[in-house]
């Protein structure tokens, strides 16, 4: 009996500490999608032990993970900082986004059920309407925007039956959203309509099972974040953005 309780707490501690390790990840990595922890700072363990209210172990387990996942970068001698944001950068994401999407989502197409066209139409149902709401606005809340717009692209390639594309793309997907905040904050003032054409168009398509005319959409889509914030309009675009 003795030994079972033993095991029993330390399954308890493991799932305790797992806990406060996705915690940490989840909330730096929130802070630094959002812009809240902008590029370059530096991550101070006893700061950010203050800022989320946890130990060191889980804030170094959860800075481990997202030096992984490109968000933070790891300085000999010198700690942790937000990982840099450059052309280069957002270039490489949206070629790796423009192979690892598009094949997902001829996969999806060409095995996708009933039920996922189901939820392409939900996800797209859920975005639009938030959209509509948000039109002519700010977007003070850009994490519920961001969940819903990544919902949307998830379900496309929901039934790809690949869980290491689907994860490839949401790690993907998670790394552009620091260079897609101000792109929205530029279409919800410009309208509903611009921002759901396409959307929309892409969608159609997917239902359609036209596996070649949505992966060619795709494909164009992915490309806007690189076009607005580096392109030859991005001048233009931030001066849109800017506050007046």
């Amino acid at each position: 009996m003795g030994d079972e309780k033993t095991k029993a707490d330390i399954r308890d501690l493991a799932a305790e500490a797992g806990s406060l390790t996705e915690s940490a990840y989840r909330n730096i990595r929130a802070d630094i999608i959002a812009g809240r922890l902008p590029p370059g700072t530096k991550l101070q363990i006893d700061d950010l032990k203050s800022r989320y209210g946890l130990s060191a172990s889980p804030l170094r387990e959860g800075l481990a993970r997202l030096i992984s996942q490109g968000f933070v970068s790891a300085e000999s001698q010198r700690g942790f900082r937000v990982a840099a944001m450059s052309a280069e950068d957002l270039a490489d994401i949206t070629l790796a986004r423009q192979v690892v999407e598009p094949a997902a989502l001829k996969r999806a197409i060409e095995r996708g059920d009933d039920a996922w066209e189901g939820a392409i139409l939900a996800a797209y149902h859920r975005l639009d309407r938030y959209v509509a709401r948000k039109e002519g606005q700010t977007l003070e809340n850009f994490t519920e925007f961001s969940d819903l717009h990544k919902g949307f692209h998830v379900a496309l390639i929901a039934a790809c039956g690949s869980p290491r594309l689907l994860d490839e793309q949401s790690r993907l997907y998670d790394q552009a959203e620091r260079y897609r905040q101000g792109m929205m904050q530029n279409f919800m003032v410009i309208g509903h309509g611009v921002l759901m054409r396409e959307h929309k168009q892409l969608m159609d398509m997917v239902l359609a099972r036209d596996a070649d005319a949505a992966c060619a959409s795709l494909q164009h889509h992915l490309g806007h974040t690189y076009e607005f914030c580096y392109g030859e309009d991005a001048a233009a675009n931030a001066r849109q953005t800017a506050p007046p």
